[in-house]
């Protein structure tokens, strides 16, 4: 009698003991993975997911379940028979797969086709409401192009006696009778959340409590100050510069301006806060030009050039309809971009000819420009952002350790800020968020976050021993959603650092 020879894992479900074999064990993990993200979509949108996602999500199960074929057809022939005969925890976790994907799909499915497009605009704009909302700073201003959008909506419903129907329909003037599309209820439902997102938003904006309306009214004039202004003289913006970092400086660890207690208006002040650092970082970048006489102008160039690209990809309808060419055309501009940010040492850019040695050294000379290559730099992000995250999803799961991380970076960024302003000497503290930005930094691959960066922090109160490990998980296909969550939380940080840099300086 011949012996065969396998190595397995045995796992028990309801008392039965099911053999899973050593080569289907990294299968088991990316279905583990696949499964978690599955669920977390369907709960962060609710169960309203578009075709293109689930398209998405069909072709990442394909890859992996023609692994586990490949696996299975090439293994011992004895042993795969008894695993094609009695099912082993792979197939378990297969099936609750299948279950979320059928329930996914059936939503989509109870959508009449003739109103779809209406479907995917509902459920862009609750994204966009929800992710506005969850920022915790906006103003009327932000709220009032989605307000205008959910006011063309509810003037087709409104015009089509209650329902969701295509135009075309509306305009016969005749009675709707059996041609009212199925999926109402889903579309109503999605309507309704909508209006109560907005609605919250706007009971936020006109219910500033007293005790913070001089504030508001303050930065309304510094944000006004800086959209009249006409010169060209950097130390004219200096007063307004310190007041904006006053004001952000003596925020609470968790974002109260001086510290009132009520949750109405914060989110109002932080939007008008965030508008004024935006205008003043515009004013001082045209303050400081990149001449063509500059060593940095070539750098200079090819940033601009890849902001046109980038610009042109952003308005270009074919190619956001295909993931696929979408991807290619994105990569070779992400790989210049990589390139020109790794012209920069110790968060300057330098000509081509200096290096870390130079600026050890102190040969090195910081050139003018920075101001202007650091917002062109920020703006091709952005619009990488923009174009594989237009609607601020949810942050995707391989992203979820990282998004915690750069929350507690932050709220200990403001506690040092805090602790600055009274004089304390911070200098070790800050180094030590830094090294944790720097690791995060390192996760990028072309300007976005592909995957957690696993960055594991020492909870000891002194900040110490910071540094990246190796992440045990299996990367899945695509870009994992909460690109513009995470780029906006990095910024933050970076700018938090600044502030109390300049503070011990």
């Amino acid at each position: 009698m011949t012996t065969f020879i396998h190595t397995s894992t045995t796992t028990t479900v309801f008392g039965i003991t099911k053999s899973v074999p050593e080569e289907e064990k990294p299968i088991l993990d990316k279905l583990f993975k696949f499964r978690q993200s599955l669920i977390q979509l369907r709960k962060s949108s609710r169960g309203n997911v578009t075709v293109s996602e689930m398209n998405a999500k069909s072709a990442e199960l394909t890859e992996i379940v023609s692994k586990l074929q490949q696996v299975r057809l090439s293994g011992d022939s004895n042993f795969m028979n008894i695993v094609l005969l009695s099912c082993n925890r792979v197939d378990n976790v297969l099936d609750t797969i299948w279950m979320h994907m059928f329930y996914l799909w059936s939503k989509i499915a109870s959508i009449d086709e003739r109103v779809y497009p209406t479907y995917v605009s509902l459920v862009t704009l609750a994204r966009t409401a929800e992710a506005l909302r969850q920022s915790g700073a906006f103003t009327a201003a932000d709220v009032e192009p989605l307000q205008q959008r959910l006011r063309v909506l509810d003037e087709r419903v409104a015009a089509a006696e209650g329902k969701f129907v295509p135009a075309g329909v509306v305009s016969t003037g005749a009675p709707l009778g059996d041609r009212i599309p199925h999926g109402q209820a889903i579309l109503n439902s999605l309507l309704s959340r909508v209006h109560r997102t907005i609605q919250f938003m706007n009971t936020e904006n006109d219910t500033v409590v007293d005790e913070l309306v001089p504030l508001r009214n303050e930065l309304e004039s510094i944000l006004k100050q800086l959209d009249e202004y006409q010169g060209d003289d950097k130390a004219a913006l200096a007063p307004i510069s310190k007041r904006l970092h006053a004001i952000d400086s003596n925020r609470s660890p968790t974002g109260q301006f001086l510290h009132c207690e009520s949750e109405y208006g914060h989110a109002t002040i932080a939007g008008i806060l965030n508008q004024c650092f935006n205008k003043l970082t515009v004013l001082v970048a045209k303050m400081d030009p990149v001449l063509p006489d500059s060593p940095l102008y070539s750098i200079y160039r090819s940033l601009l050039e890849v902001h046109s690209e980038l610009s042109r990809i952003s308005t270009d309808p074919s190619l956001h309809g295909n993931p696929f060419d979408l991807s290619q055309a994105l990569e070779p501009i992400q790989e210049r971009l990589t390139v020109l940010e790794q012209r920069r040492i110790d968060g300057n850019f330098v000509p081509s000819e200096q290096t870390a040695s130079d600026i050890n050294e102190g040969t090195a000379v910081k050139l003018a420009g920075q101001a202007t290559m650091h917002k062109l730099l920020h703006d091709c992000h952005a619009l990488i952002t923009q174009i594989v995250d237009p609607i601020s999803l949810p942050v995707g799961e391989t992203l979820v350790s990282t998004y915690e991380l750069l929350i507690k970076q932050r709220t200990r960024l403001r506690q040092l800020r805090s602790w600055a302003s009274t004089g304390w000497d911070v200098k070790r503290d800050l180094m030590a968020v830094e090294d944790v930005l720097k690791s995060v930094e390192a996760g990028r691959v072309g300007g976005l976050f592909a995957g957690d960066v696993a960055i594991k922090l020492a909870e000891s109160a002194d900040f110490d021993r910071v540094g990246p490990v190796e992440s045990d998980y299996v990367e899945s296909s695509g870009v994992p959603d909460g690109q513009a969550v995470i780029s906006a939380l990095v910024d933050e940080c970076d700018s938090l650092v600044w502030q109390i840099g300049c503070m011990l300086a």
